[in-house]
């Protein structure tokens, strides 16, 4: 891009295109969510299928989470220096719908190796830089972030329950290609959204040296860091469990779409939520109930007990990601959202994901899934303690604006 045309771009007023941004953001959340739904429940039974070992599966399951973890903050930082979130946020979503067809083609351990590092390289950006249009977006039109993040769960729970309907008791190539479809999806409806910063250019490192100076968000990060470290275990091994318990992928699919449909009422009244609680004493919350999670997740002698399991989803995912989302925001201010946005990605959804999947999958060679769960529910224990720690030692005052909730 030349001087002239960076410029300009920059100098270029927000407008708010035709259709409302609201609706359009509504639509990106639905696609790009749904894309998750259709990958995340069945790409573990599947590559356990394919024959891989605990050590291999834990391996590829970390990958997408190492991209997010190194790359998300990056792309991040240079999406707010350039002032182009658009164009990055496609790219990050045209190019791995592209690289899932390929995967469906691919049974070697090597070869989808190198396709998925691919993929989670540029995937990384896309779950901060759609939370940064998110917020945006609900504090321009007024409405809460919580009736527009809801949408994505609604996608989720659609298209994770087709796919898995659709594929009945065997696991197939199938979920790859509805992944791709709705990441393509996800890209097209991004065309009428707004620009995202109100601000020129600037440092590439410049945002994400601030980000890293503010003390009370380095604190929240870390506490997010352990919590995800524990709840990707669940998220990576719970449809093994249900396999080894003789469910079908029909079940896995079910129990997937209960998990986000329970998520639906603590995103969409995330405002309420907040005012009544606050968000650390959400957060809080959401420790306590994935402890209670994976402790029943243990239990359970019957892979049909996990529905009414998953009920809880809401209160332990949900209000973690209301409770994160909002305090980072709110730590952070807008003029590094994407950059903020993309650390707490980088931590909790990247080197959280990277240690949950990585120790799961050495601890399901040694252990099983049922001492994944045990090992899970006492490290959240641990890290129940830590952020009360944390609170107390930072102070950290409650983020309630309507614009996050």
């Amino acid at each position: 891009m030349t001087q002239a045309s960076t410029t300009d771009l920059q100098a270029a007023p927000e407008v708010e295109l035709p259709g409302r941004p609201d609706l359009w953001i509504r639509g990106t959340y639905w696609w790009a969510f749904g894309a998750i739904g259709t990958l995340t429940p069945f790409i573990a039974p599947y590559y356990n299928e394919l024959g891989f070992s605990g050590t291999q599966i834990g391996i590829l399951v970390a990958l997408p989470a190492m991209g997010v973890a190194f790359f998300a903050p990056i792309w991040g930082a240079i999406a707010d220096s350039r002032a182009n979130h658009r164009f990055v946020l496609r790219a990050a979503l045209l190019i791995p719908a592209m690289l899932a067809l390929v995967l469906t083609q691919l049974q070697g351990f090597w070869p989808i190796f190198l396709v998925v590092g691919i993929l989670a390289l540029l995937y990384a950006p896309t779950a901060p830089l759609i939370d940064s249009y998110g917020l945006m977006i609900s504090e321009r039109r007024k409405k809460s972030y919580g009736s527009l993040r809801v949408w994505g769960s609604l996608g989720f729970t659609a298209a994770v329950f087709v796919v898995g309907e659709l594929m009945g008791a065997d696991v197939t190539t199938l979920f790859l290609l509805a992944y791709s479809a709705c990441l393509l999806l996800a890209c097209a409806s991004t065309f009428r959204l707004p620009r995202l910063s109100e601000r020129s250019a600037g440092p590439l490192w410049g945002g994400l040296g601030a980000v890293t100076r503010n003390k009370p968000l380095v604190a929240l990060l870390l506490t997010t860091f352990l919590i995800s470290s524990s709840a990707s275990a669940m998220y990576a091994f719970l449809s093994i469990h249900l396999r080894e318990l003789g469910g079908s992928a029909e079940l896995i699919g079910r129990a997937f779409a209960l998990n986000a449909a329970s998520e639906l009422p603590v995103v969409a009244f995330g405002a309420w939520f907040l005012s009544r609680l606050g968000s650390t004493r959400l957060l809080g919350l959401a420790i306590v109930v994935y402890i209670i999670r994976f402790v029943a997740y243990a239990l359970i002698p019957d892979p049909e007990w996990v529905l009414p399991v998953q009920l809880l989803h809401g209160l332990s995912y949900g209000a973690f990601l209301m409770a994160s989302v909002t305090l980072v925001h709110g730590l952070a201010g807008r003029e590094l959202a994407a950059t903020a946005q993309g650390l707490l990605t980088s931590m909790s959804f990247g080197f959280g994901s990277i240690s949950g999947s990585l120790v799961g999958g050495a601890l399901l060679d040694r252990v099983g899934t049922v001492g994944i769960f045990w090992t899970a529910a006492g490290v959240l224990t641990l890290t129940l303690g830590v952020y009360v720690v944390t609170v107390q030692r930072f102070h950290l005052g409650d983020v309630r604006t309507t614009g996050a909730g």
